[in-house]
C-alpha cells in the first residue's frame, strides 16, 4: 500500500511540476512555506523520539544535519521549537563532554565516530551559535589532527552517502576547525587549510555528494573563485529534466541530492534562489514531498546499524530519508523569501 501511495504522490507531483514551472515563473513563497511547515513537526518529533529510544546515542541524520536545518528554519522566521533544538544540542554536548566517551574514542582512535559524527555535530553546534567549551575544542583538535598526508580527511565508514566520502569529511573539517580550534593553534589550522585546499583543487569529484562538498569546502576555505565557478557549472549541468539531482549518475533524482546541490550552489555564490535552475529544483522538491511532510529516499547503505524507532517513516530507508528531508528543508528555507 505504501509503495502505491508514494508512486501516486510522485505522479501527481510530476504533473503539478509540468504545470507550474517554467524558466520565467517563480514559485510563491506561500508554497515553499507550506512545505517547510509540513516537515518541521515531523523532524522535531522524530528527533525527540530518536533520542528517547537511543539511550546515549545521537545521529548525523537527525541531530546533526537535522539541527542545521532547524537553525536555518528558525533564522528564516519559521516556527521552530526551542525545546527541540535545545534537546538535540544538549544531547550532542553531553555526549562529547562525557569522559568515558571521550576516552574510549581517543584510545580507539575511531575515525568514523570522530571525523564524521563529530564533524556533523560541530556543524550543528556552530549553526546554532554554541560557544566553544573545552570538550568541543578537544573534539575539533582531534579531528584536525586526523588529516592524512595528501591533505584530506578520510571517511572510512561504509554508509553512503552521509558517512562515506572524503570530500564530505574534508569540507566539514575545514569549516569546523576555523570555528572551534583555540586561537593558540591558528598557525597549525592555516597550514592544514592550505594542504586541504590543494587536495580539493587537485582531486576529481565523482559522486554528487563529492561535487557538492567540493564546492562547500572551497567556499569555506577561500578557494580559487574561478575554479569554484567551473565546478559549479559541472554540478549544475547534472540537474535532471525533472528539476532534481541524483546521488549517482545511474540513479533517479531524490531530495537528498537535490537539497544538497541547491545548498552548495547557493552557498558558494554560484546560484541565486530566484534563478530558474534553483526554482526548478524547488519545484521538484515540492512535487515529491509526501503528505506526512517527509521525502522518501532509497538507502544505498548496507544495514549493519540497528534502526532506532523514531516515528520517521519509510522503514529501512528512514535514516537516509530523514537526512534527505533535512536537506530539502534547508534548500527550501533559503528560497523562502524570509530574512
Amino acid at each position: 500500500m505504501k509503495k502505491y501511495l508514494i508512486i501516486g504522490v510522485l505522479v501527481t507531483g510530476i504533473l503539478a511540476f509540468k504545470k507550474t514551472t517554467g524558466d520565467d515563473k517563480k514559485i510563491s513563497a506561500a508554497q515553499i512555506s507550506a512545505a517547510i511547515n509540513k516537515s518541521l513537526p515531523l523532524l522535531q518529533r522524530s528527533s525527540h523520539d530518536f533520542l528517547e529510544n537511543a539511550a546515549t546515542c545521537h545521529s548525523c541524520h537527525s541531530q546533526g544535519i537535522g539541527t542545521v536545518a532547524l537553525a536555518l528554519a528558525k533564522e528564516k522566521g519559521f516556527d521552530v521549537s526551542e525545546v527541540a533544538i535545545k534537546e538535540a544540542l544538549d544531547s550532542t554536548c553531553n555526549f562529547w563532554k562525557t569522559n568515558d566517551n571521550m576516552r574510549e574514542l581517543y584510545e580507539q582512535n575511531d575515525p568514523v565516530a570522530t571525523v564524521m559524527s563529530g564533524n556533523y555535530d560541530l556543524w550543528a553546534l556552530s549553526s546554532n551559535q554554541v560557544k566553544a567549551t573545552k570538550s568541543i575544542q578537544l573534539l575539533a583538535m582531534d579531528i584536525m589532527r586526523k588529516q592524512t598526508l595528501d591533505g584530506s580527511w578520510m571517511s572510512p565508514g561504509q554508509r553512503p552517502p552521509l558517512e562515506y566520502y572524503s570530500f564530505s569529511a574534508t569540507a566539514l573539517t575545514l569549516r569546523n576547525i576555523q570555528v572551534y580550534v583555540p586561537a593558540g593553534w591558528q598557525q597549525e589550522v592555516q597550514e592544514r587549510i592550505i594542504k586541504a585546499r590543494n587536495w580539493l583543487l587537485q582531486t576529481t569529484a565523482q559522486a554528487n555528494e563529492e561535487k557538492a562538498f567540493q564546492l562547500l569546502g572551497l567556499s569555506w576555505c577561500d578557494g580559487d573563485k574561478k575554479f569554484i565557478a567551473q565546478q559549479a557549472k559541472k554540478l549544475l549541468a547534472l540537474q535532471h529534466a525533472d528539476g532534481g539531482w541524483p546521488q549517482l549518475d545511474s540513479l533517479k533524482s531524490d531530495a537528498y541530492a537535490t537539497g544538497q546541490s541547491l545548498y552548495a550552489l547557493n552557498q558558494s555564490g554560484q546560484l541565486s534562489t530566484d534563478a530558474p535552475a534553483y526554482q526548478k529544483g524547488v519545484a521538484f522538491l515540492l512535487s515529491t514531498q509526501l503528505p506526512d511532510g517527509s521525502w522518501w529516499v532509497k538507502t544505498r547503505s548496507y544495514p549493519f546499524v540497528p534502526y532506532v524507532t523514531s516515528g520517521f517513516p519509510h522503514g529501512d530507508d528512514q535514516f537516509i530519508s530523514a537526512a534527505g528531508t533535512n536537506w530539502a528543508v534547508i534548500a527550501l528555507a533559503l528560497a523562502s523569501g524570509k530574512n
